[in-house]
C-alpha cells in the first residue's frame, strides 16, 4: 500500500531537517562538532525516506530511518525495537542518553540548517498533508510532478 508522509510538512518546518544533502556533505557540516550533534536529511536510498547523521565517539555516523505502517524506527519494526507515530517522537526518544544503547544514535543537539529549502520541496510537503496518494492522478499537474510527489 502506498501513501504520503502526512507529517512531511511538520518535518520540513523543523530547523534541523536539511533536506537533500548526501552523507559526505553531512559529514563535512558535522565535522568537529560535539558528540550528540545531529541533523535529519533525506536518505540517498529510495527504500528509505530519511537518515540521521550524528556525532558519537568523535566520529560522524549515519542511521537510516525505517518507516512501516505509518511508524518510524531505526530498526526493522519488531516487538523489540522502539517505534513511534511521528519522526519528532522518534528523535526525541533518542535524545535521552539513559535510553540509548552504545550502538544507537544519541541525538542531543539538533544542528539548524543554514539555507532555506527549495520551493518545490515545500510545495510537496503541503500537498502530502492535504491530498491522499490515491488522488494524485486527479491533480491538474504534469505527470513529472505527480511522479515527484
Amino acid at each position: 500500500e502506498y501513501y504520503f508522509i502526512r507529517d512531511l510538512l511538520e518535518i520540513t518546518n523543523c530547523p534541523w531537517y536539511w533536506g537533500k544533502i548526501n552523507r559526505f556533505e553531512a559529514e563535512r557540516v558535522l565535522d568537529g562538532l560535539p558528540d550528540g550533534t545531529f541533523l535529519l536529511r533525506d536518505s540517498a536510498q529510495y527504500q528509505y525516506l530519511f537518515s540521521v547523521s550524528f556525532r558519537r565517539y568523535f566520529r560522524t555516523y549515519h542511521a537510516r530511518i525505517e518507516q512501516w505502517k505509518h511508524r518510524y524506527s531505526f530498526d526493522k519494526p519488531s516487538d523489540y525495537s522502539f517505534c513511534s507515530k511521528t519522526l519528532h517522537e522518534l528523535l526525541q526518544h533518542y535524545s535521552q542518553a539513559e535510553q540509548c544503547m552504545y550502538y544507537e544514535p544519541l541525538l542531543l543537539n539538533a544542528l539548524p540548517r543554514k539555507n532555506t529549502l527549495p520551493l518545490q520541496h515545500l510545495c510537496r510537503a503541503t500537498i502530502c498533508k492535504n491530498v491522499s496518494f490515491q488522488d494524485v492522478d486527479e491533480l491538474p499537474i504534469p505527470k513529472s510532478l505527480q511522479t515527484f510527489l
